[in-house]
């Protein structure tokens, strides 16, 4: 066992239920993939008690949605939550855009965990004290807030209807404020932190995309942050990064989705004076593959030819462009044999004759053919891969 290190361990957006439809257990119904994400939450947790950590916090989006089966939540429970306890150390969870209902009253699954003594759960803004080290550390909590929500509590305040974007700038003004006189509050602390679940302006969410605002989100801007606030540390955004200096994202401890292929993975240990490691976690392999296939070449030596020679245990995703004759000429079946050690492959044909997606099959699954319909209109956008994650979301939010 080391000596007590006395960290903070922050995790970001572990989205333990995130559906999968491969490799799927019939036992349990659980897909492999989904045991990525949860293995790497629970080596964090690992991390925390073999250090003796003094904290270990959640930066929202436990859960992929408010409601997950009772499999995911056992398993959170059997190798993260209680392991944490018997170590001794203290779980905060904030809510996420993902497991925060869009109405206040409503349950969540993250309520499972309130009955432990170690665990809060935090679904509103807060402050908490501790003392680390010696140290006298002072928190400022902020929780998710949905857009809707952000514009409702402006109106009530003000008690008038007002449009989105006057409403999100007078909430940046509110959360300004409030987050001025609570850390005016917290004079007395050796350490002001900042743990929040929103999107900074001028954050990237990903390695193969550049940084953006996504319209009609409410985010925050450092400005808001008054220097009286030594160090913030957010989820949300999937990418380990830092902004402006102060602001830190964990970042996911796996992959979620493509855009995030080439980012590393972990979380952050953050020390009692302020400073903090990134902690990188290992991370499943993505190969996303590209073919141009002309009418004078052979379908399947062209993609044959394109794919990595390494691909034992990677996701792999292969995109063809070929003209629509060319379709059936693909010999799936040495291809199959080419990927047979990879954990996974899917292919998409697009189409050279047309501007459009041709799937690979005919499917009447919702997720899929709304996975479908965003490839084909969204087929340029840069961030289609997070775009795709959260309709996906809603769409399970709206057919359970």
């Amino acid at each position: 066992m080391h000596a007590r290190m006395h960290e903070i361990v922050c995790v970001g957006d572990v989205h333990e239920g995130l559906n999968f439809d491969f490799r799927i257990d019939p036992e349990t119904g659980i897909s492999e993939r989904a045991l990525d994400l949860h293995g790497n939450f629970a080596k964090a947790a690992r991390w925390a008690i073999d250090h003796q950590a003094a904290l270990f916090c959640i930066l929202g989006d436990l859960f992929d949605r408010a409601h997950v089966a009772p499999v995911f939540r056992e398993m959170v429970r059997r190798d993260v939550i209680e392991p944490l306890g018997a170590a001794g150390i203290e779980v905060w969870i904030l809510a996420g855009n993902h497991d925060e209902p869009r109405r206040t009253a409503r349950s969540t699954s993250l309520d499972d965990y309130r009955g432990y003594a170690h665990v809060k759960v935090f679904r509103s803004p807060k402050v908490e004290i501790r003392e680390i080290k010696g140290r006298k550390l002072g928190f400022i909590l902020i929780p998710y807030m949905h857009p809707e929500q952000v514009v409702e509590q402006v109106r009530e305040t003000l008690g008038k209807e007002v449009p989105r974007e006057l409403a999100y700038e007078a909430a940046r003004q509110t959360w300004k404020e409030w987050i001025h006189n609570r850390a005016t509050d917290l004079s007395g602390v050796d350490l002001r932190i900042l743990f929040g679940h929103f999107e900074f302006q001028g954050v990237r969410y990903a390695s193969t995309a550049p940084s953006e605002v996504v319209p009609n989100d409410f985010t925050f801007t450092p400005e808001m942050v008054p220097d009286a606030v030594d160090l913030v540390v957010f989820g949300h955004i999937h990418m380990h990064q830092t902004v402006d200096g102060k602001i830190v994202y964990a970042g996911a401890p796996e992959r979620i989705d493509w855009g995030e292929r080439l980012d590393p993975k972990g979380f952050l240990a953050v020390r009692p004076d302020g400073s903090w490691s990134f902690i990188e976690l290992p991370a499943r392999p993505m190969d996303k593959v590209e073919a141009v296939v002309g009418m004078g070449d052979d379908v399947t030596e062209k993609v044959l030819e394109a794919l990595p020679p390494e691909v034992a245990g990677h996701l792999v995703r292969i995109e063809i462009t070929l003209p629509d004759e060319l379709r059936n000429r693909l010999d799936e079946k040495r291809l199959a044999d080419r990927l047979r050690d990879a954990f996974h492959y899917e292919i998409k044909f697009v189409s050279s004759s047309r501007p459009r997606v041709v799937t690979e099959e005919f499917t009447l699954d919702p997720g899929r053919l709304l996975s479908d319909y965003v490839d084909k209109v969204l087929a340029d956008h840069p961030k289609r891969e997070a775009i795709k994650v959260e309709a996906r979301r809603v769409l399970k939010e709206a057919l359970a």
